[in-house]
């Protein structure tokens, strides 16, 4: 009876420490919400700029960049040497 004893009272342990570090995350996750929510409410729009009368002229756009990536040829006429033999003496 002893031994099932402690083993219901090991498993209660568990729950229980399970129990806590997940409403400890769940809790953090919450904290870490509701302070980026409340420093986005806090953050003022940047005011208008005025028109200009004169233009800026036109930023080039960024171009995309494309990289052509080759497949590795192997060479199947290559000949091995044969294997080291290593002796254990």
């Amino acid at each position: 009876m002893n031994l099932l004893a402690s083993s219901l009272w090991g498993g209660l342990y568990l729950v229980i420490l399970f129990a806590l570090c997940f409403a400890i995350g769940v809790f953090a996750r919450l904290l870490r919400v509701r302070a980026a929510s409340k420093k986005k409410a806090t953050e003022k729009p940047a005011p208008p700029e005025p028109a200009k009368e004169e233009k800026k002229p036109e930023e080039k756009k960024e171009q995309r960049v494309y990289y052509i990536v080759e497949k590795k040829r192997v060479n199947r006429s290559a000949k091995y040497s044969e294997p080291k033999k290593i002796r254990f003496e």
